[in-house]
């Protein structure tokens, strides 16, 4: 649940980190100036915005994959293994 709040009254009621739950904007003159959350609410924003990160780097590696496949830039099965096994070598 998101909340807004004033500064003064932020200062007056988030001084206890045992109650706090997380997700109030603090305003200045009516506008947000600050997001408050729990650290366990940034941890999975951060996991959330990682994994959103992995997913796009999966997608920009399989667009680049076929692109090299259409130009004729791929390789056979057996030339793959044959370039793993001359590189234990």
């Amino acid at each position: 649940m998101t909340q807004t709040m004033s500064q003064k009254l932020a200062r007056d009621s988030l001084g206890n980190a045992e109650t706090f739950e997380g997700g109030v904007y603090v305003t200045k003159n009516g506008v947000s100036e600050l997001f408050i959350q729990t650290a366990a609410e940034r941890e999975a924003e951060v996991r959330e915005m990682q994994q959103d990160r992995n997913i796009n780097a999966l997608f920009k590696l399989a667009m680049q994959a076929k692109k090299e496949i259409a130009d004729g830039k791929g390789l056979s099965p057996e030339e793959v293994l044959g370039n793993l096994r001359a590189a234990r070598k």
